[in-house]
């Protein structure tokens, strides 16, 4: 019961994560759905709290296995590690869980250095992407991503301050989204921002990004 919102930038990435937690469909204590690895690696994710986490452990843990035994030097490499574990938990929790759940992740090309990339992990794979919705809330903001936000043009500060009022909307006619809005910020070649949390907004901003992109002059 979630809403993850990630995005190309023109200088970087933003990830975005609301932090509602519903157990049986009953509102429970606000959670963590945005994180960053140790890596240097900031991930996303929707589906089920617990099987999120643990597969957060298991990821920040076999990375630093492989750290320890060779250097891993790409978010690619980190993405592969990402992808095995989350078969594993799909195939393992299959018949268990009742919401499907995924990963965004996000980072520096090179870990340390590069331009920052943006891509998504499901049981039957990974793709890098320009820009994803995930969770029980994407049905409503990916369009909204798409009209305003998919080509990149606009520089990631911009991008935050549309994408709070856009989980704002969200949670407005998806009850099951908001108690407020992790982000983080992935500059290129300068990595990752302490993540930030931001409270719903007014919806002025977005109507004006909204006729903006339609070329509507008020």
């Amino acid at each position: 019961m979630t809403l993850i919102i990630g995005t190309r930038c023109r200088d970087g990435v933003v990830l975005a994560a609301d932090r509602r937690r519903l157990a049986r469909y009953e509102k429970g204590p606000s959670t963590t759905k945005l994180f960053q690895l140790s890596c240097g690696v900031a991930l996303a994710g929707a589906g089920d709290d617990a099987v999120l986490n643990e597969a957060r452990i298991l990821i920040d843990r076999r990375v630093k296995e492989l750290q320890s035994e060779s250097s891993v030097t790409s978010l690619f490499d980190i993405v592969e590690v990402t992808s095995g574990i989350v078969n594993d938990l799909v195939s393992r929790y299959q018949n268990t869980v009742e919401e499907s759940f995924g990963y965004v992740l996000g980072g520096l090309d090179n870990l340390n250095s590069g331009n920052a990339k943006l891509f998504t992990v499901f049981g039957a794979g990974l793709s890098e992407v320009p820009w994803a919705c995930l969770g029980s809330g994407s049905s409503y903001a990916r369009p909204l991503v798409e009209l305003i936000l998919a080509d990149g043009k606009l520089p990631t500060q911009d991008t935050k301050e549309i994408i709070t009022p856009i989980f704002s909307l969200v949670s407005n006619v998806q009850t099951t989204v908001g108690d407020g809005i992790d982000i983080c910020i992935i500059k290129d070649e300068q990595g990752l921002s302490t993540i930030i949390n931001e409270k719903e907004v007014s919806l002025a901003q977005l109507r004006l990004a909204i006729l903006d992109a339609m070329d509507v002059k008020i």
